[in-house]
């Protein structure tokens, strides 16, 4: 294995001959992308009162855009809703995900009242979330499976020619012609000459909020970058246009030479590993983590609690598969170890958590560390609470989340601390991607004078994405009618990564 440097170094040669990284997917810092990932969406109720979720895509080029929109349940990823979206040049589409009903077995129901164009066109009274896709697969046939999950936009093509005229906005504010684009297939007419390759620069946010309890908690969509170079087919067909349609299958990764971050740029032969998943892996290798870091506040004197969501937004693509679209049975294919249960698919985790001054669950005098460990059975679903409870009165003690109100979680107790921070290390056997790959350093044709150009990468740890939500209660503001009771905010997680890379490079 050679030093990771010398591999890093050999890519700064590459990357200031002009060797671009446009043919590689990324987790793109500054929020813009052809992929969004929302980590989380629910209308699970906490005391008693409902949550509701926003949902907004803004499109900020010029160019007119057809997407896949999808709502997966949080249990296993099953699709329980798509269909495509199409947004004009810097236009912003709106939704809610709210309840069916006031019972807490109804679905969730999408409602929009934006005037872009959609396939199928979205009623008034909004849809119902379905449960045909995880009917009999063993975790629970019922609707209220759909009441949290994550949605995922992707953009399919651009539009251009009439298709582009018929989506795109008049003085009006409204599309000129949202018939064109709804075919019985959901193909755009004619594609050949109506779409062209994808260009990016979606972005996208997500709020929770619980009106009745004045509560609301936003976030930032993962944006993913360069994961198409070429025009998708668009179809209305269920779990086509995926995260698993990727073109190419390669990636964007990093390494650092005396401190200076290096893109490493590889060719599409990055994946190519005994039974890939081709560009699953890749766009996993862009989420890969070894642990996530985060803070809790559990405060009994403003009845604090905290919840981390952990979404897996790959996952479902590993379990029961040898091999991309293979058949779902009880298999498990890295990095995934866990096999399906009555209980879910559990990775098993470790959680390592400090109060604010370094003190152990029972420090007194200089008794300041280690920290405590508590091994806890697992993460069981595709998105995952974490509930951290610390015994005092305010906290909850059953299995439901007291800030999100999530029935899919893990209860965590941090013994009698009130607040800290904690790190959540994976611990499955599995836990990593190994690929082997092929890299041609050549810029403008020409070959550059570095030889060797094989090897083999682990991206150590899991797909995932989360944030941490917490609350706080006013208790000594008297009446709520003249100072607001609830607060709430919302963080994203810190990441601990790992990327090894063997090489024959000189």
């Amino acid at each position: 294995m050679k030093p990771i440097q010398k591999k890093a170094l050999a890519a700064a040669v590459v990357a200031a001959l002009g060797v671009g990284t446009a043919e590689a997917v990324f987790q793109n810092p500054n929020g813009t992308g052809q992929v969004l990932i929302y980590p989380y969406y629910t209308v699970q109720q906490v005391g008693g009162k409902s949550m509701n979720t926003l949902v907004t895509v803004v499109n900020t080029t010029t160019s007119a855009k057809v997407m896949k929109v999808r709502f997966r349940e949080g249990k296993a990823s099953k699709e329980v809703l798509d269909f495509n979206l199409y947004l004009s040049p810097n236009d912003v589409w709106t939704a809610a995900i709210v309840p069916g009903d006031t019972s807490e077995s109804s679905p969730g129901r999408l409602l929009s009242f934006d005037k872009s164009c959609t396939n199928p066109a979205i009623p008034a009274t909004g849809v119902d979330f379905r449960n045909f896709e995880y009917a009999g697969d063993g975790l629970g046939n019922g609707l209220d499976r759909t009441r949290e999950g994550y949605p995922e936009i992707l953009e399919l093509a651009t539009l251009k020619g009439a298709a582009k005229t018929a989506v795109t906005h008049n003085a009006a504010g409204v599309p000129a012609n949202c018939a064109y684009v709804r075919t019985a297939n959901g193909a755009v007419p004619d594609p050949n000459n109506n779409v062209d390759l994808p260009t990016g620069g979606l972005t996208g946010t997500g709020t929770i909020i619980n009106v009745a309890q004045g509560s609301d908690i936003g976030y930032n969509a993962v944006a993913l970058a360069n994961w198409r170079t070429s025009a998708a087919t668009v179809t209305l067909t269920n779990e086509t246009n995926n995260l698993a349609d990727g073109d190419p299958a390669s990636v964007t990764a990093a390494t650092y030479v005396e401190g200076i971050e290096i893109p490493v740029t590889t060719a599409n032969e990055f994946f190519n590993r005994s039974n890939a998943l081709n560009a699953v892996d890749a766009v996993s290798s862009t989420m890969m983590a070894t642990s996530v870091i985060n803070e809790f506040i559990l405060d009994g004197a403003t009845q604090s609690n905290t919840d981390w969501v952990f979404t897996f937004p790959t996952r479902h693509y590993y379990h029961g598969r040898t091999a991309r679209n293979a058949t779902q049975s009880s298999t498990t294919v890295a990095p995934f170890s866990s096999k399906l249960t009555a209980f879910g698919l559990c990775e098993p985790v470790q959680i390592t958590y400090f109060n604010r001054e370094e003190a152990s669950a029972v420090a007194a005098g200089s008794d300041f560390s280690p920290a405590p460990e508590e091994e806890v059975s697992a993460l069981c679903f595709e998105s995952t609470i974490l509930s951290f409870r610390s015994g005092q009165a305010h906290h909850p003690s059953g299995l439901t989340s007291a800030v999100l109100g999530s029935k899919n979680i893990t209860p965590v107790t941090v013994s009698n601390f009130e607040n800290g921070w904690a790190k959540v290390d994976f611990l499955g056997e599995d836990a990593a991607i190994k690929a082997t790959f092929s890299v041609g350093f050549t810029s403008s044709g020409a070959t550059l004078g570095i030889s060797g150009n094989s090897g083999a990468a682990t991206f150590a740890g899991l797909p995932v994405v989360g944030f941490m939500a917490r609350s706080f209660t006013n208790t000594t503001a008297g009446t709520c009618d003249v100072v607001p009771c609830n607060y709430n905010a919302s963080f994203g997680h810190k990441y601990q990564t790992s990327l090894v890379i063997d090489d024959n490079i000189d």
